[in-house]
């Protein structure tokens, strides 16, 4: 595999690309700049190089041993650029992409073409922060999960990075990979195999800038795009001045250290950092923390500090060689920072030097997720509900109709409480055929039954999936109601759960017909659920009129 990444900031020359790379990132390598433009048919420059050195703990074991045990080990780096139609590309080979100055990084590249090619459904890997919390999760799942399983909140979780199962696409590896299914990883950078072949690599390549230009993100990934930073320029200055006085005060917990997204694993094997901010010299320190980049910061004049700090770089060190010499990755000082500041009752957070209103899309993501749940041709269709019926009745009733024909009726069935004795669970009011659990509420025109019925859902979902005691009282409650026709699998965990909803007569379900504190109670609902790996659908009960009698059984009209 290779890391792909597009730049910014760096005309289509050759000579451009070459002086692009000329920056302190090269310190320490034995590196060759090559003219690569004739090989390629397009303005390209390679830059190729090596470390090598005794291996650092060489010294510790001979001590500790008394035996002289000397080996080597090398590090080695390719990093091609190419202008194809008007942008600079970096095709990094082994540790070639951290020779790229990270200025020059178009940080959104690698997210924008996954997003519009993984399939949702298998996603393999995915890395967010959490804005206010300066914490970064990360998940991975190698032979991929529903998106829907990760649990991402999209309205106060950033994404940085995205890995998983490409769809079909006119790519090399592709094409000619005997059917082998083709993965990627994106971030500031897109992480896949492309071709070898020049013609073939900018054949890829542009086909890649294609498909981040022409499509829009698969459905359930648009989120991602949808978190943007604040673009109103009056807000962003004021937003710069009020954390130019915060970075003048002592630590209040308003300024945090925090880790760019795309620097997570570097961090990790991180083995000292050193920080130059302003006039200072550079700070060498094994741990970093927020002191170390707010106290030379703090002593500079009201107005300078944000852009002292900005100005300011931090370089993190990889594991020291026995010849002392080490790898570093440079960055900003102020991607380092999470900073949270208010704006009246606006709340803002500062993340990765942009900045990001703090619940902005909380609203559109509570009905986004109830309109997914509420389907315009719902998988099932409930007997209507008469008017002065009551839910004992109708739910006695229901599988006596049509619409009802093979469902179970467990309404008033119980299974013991686990957790407390001389207590019992209604696990569900019917089970449908394929295995799905059905609840009914009728609303009476309060938020409080449907908060009621959308905590038993997911009481009943976790006692299934983590007592064994409930799933053996369950399977035998299900046979013994069926007159031992139904037979559940004795690990049985349930894999959809259906919310039957009566609202007031004569309205729909709706996510604007729904009360609000019910909307955000099954919002809440719908996300735990689905991080569990159970399918939501919320079904609205038609009214069936004041004209619809009850006739043994079944309902009819007058």
């Amino acid at each position: 595999m290779v890391t792909l990444n597009r730049l910014v900031g760096v005309k289509p020359t050759a000579e451009a690309m070459r002086t692009a790379l000329d920056g302190d990132q090269l310190d320490g390598w034995d590196a060759q700049l090559h003219d690569a433009s004739h090989g390629t048919g397009v303005p390209s420059v390679l830059l190729v190089g090596g470390k090598g050195a005794e291996a650092s703990w060489c010294g510790s074991v001979e001590r500790s041993s008394g035996i002289r045990a000397p080996e080597f080990k090398r590090r080695t780096a390719a990093l091609q650029l190419m202008a194809i139609d008007g942008e600079v590309y970096a095709v990094g080979h082994d540790d070639g992409f951290r020779l790229l100055p990270d200025e020059l990084k178009d940080r959104s590249f690698g997210l924008s073409f996954v997003i519009r090619q993984i399939d949702p459904q298998q996603v393999r890997g995915l890395a967010a922060s959490t804005l206010g919390q300066a914490r970064t999760d990360i998940a991975v799942t190698p032979g991929g999960i529903p998106l829907s399983m990760l649990g991402i909140r999209a309205y106060d979780q950033l994404v940085s990075r995205i890995g998983g199962y490409l769809d079909t696409i006119e790519l090399t590896y592709a094409r000619y990979g005997r059917g082998r299914a083709v993965t990627a990883e994106g971030g500031c950078g897109l992480r896949l195999r492309l071709g070898v072949d020049s013609a073939d690599l900018i054949a890829d390549i542009r086909e890649i800038a294609r498909i981040c230009h022409d499509r829009k993100p698969r459905p359930g990934l648009e989120f991602v795009e949808h978190f943007v930073p604040v673009r109103d320029l009056k807000v962003r200055e004021a937003l710069d001045l009020a954390l130019d006085d915060v970075l003048g005060c002592a630590e209040d917990g308003r300024v945090t250290l925090a880790v760019p997204g795309d620097l997570v694993g570097v961090y990790g094997e991180a083995a000292g950092f050193s920080v130059k901010i302003g006039l200072r010299r550079a700070d060498k320190v094994d741990d970093l923390s927020v002191s170390h980049l707010l106290d030379p910061v703090r002593v500079h004049r009201p107005g300078s500090r944000l852009s002292t700090l900005r100005g300011g770089k931090v370089r993190v060190y990889g594991q020291p060689e026995l010849d002392g010499s080490t790898s570093a990755v440079a960055t900003s000082a102020l991607r380092w920072v999470e900073a949270n500041v208010s704006l009246g009752e606006r709340r803002f957070c500062l993340w990765d030097q942009s900045w990001y209103e703090i619940g902005a899309g909380y609203e559109k993501e509570i009905q986004a997720t109830i309109a997914s749940v509420i389907k315009t041709m719902p998988s099932w269709t409930p007997p209507p509900w008469p008017r002065g019926a009551d839910e004992v009745t109708y739910n006695q009733d229901l599988s006596k109709t049509p619409e009802g024909r093979g469902f179970l009726n467990l309404d008033r069935a119980y299974v013991k409480n686990p957790l407390k004795r001389r207590n019992v669970l209604e696990v569900c009011d019917h089970l449908a055929p394929d295995g799905s659990l059905v609840l009914v509420k009728p609303a009476h025109g309060r938020s409080g039954p449907l908060s009621h019925l959308f905590n038993q859902g997911l009481v009943t979902v976790q006692l299934l999936q983590n007592s064994a005691a409930v799933r053996r009282e369950f399977t035998r409650l299900v046979r013994e109601k069926s007159g031992d026709t139904w037979h559940l699998p004795e690990d049985f965990v349930p894999r959809r759960i259906i919310f039957a909803i009566r609202l007031k007569p004569g309205a729909p379900v709706t996510s604007n017909t729904l009360f609000g504190f019910s909307q955000v109670t099954l919002a809440q609902t719908v996300r735990v659920l689905q991080q569990w790996g159970v399918t939501v659908e919320v079904i609205g009960i038609p009214d069936g009129g004041p004209g619809a009698v009850q006739n043994r059984g079944r309902w009819a009209a007058a």
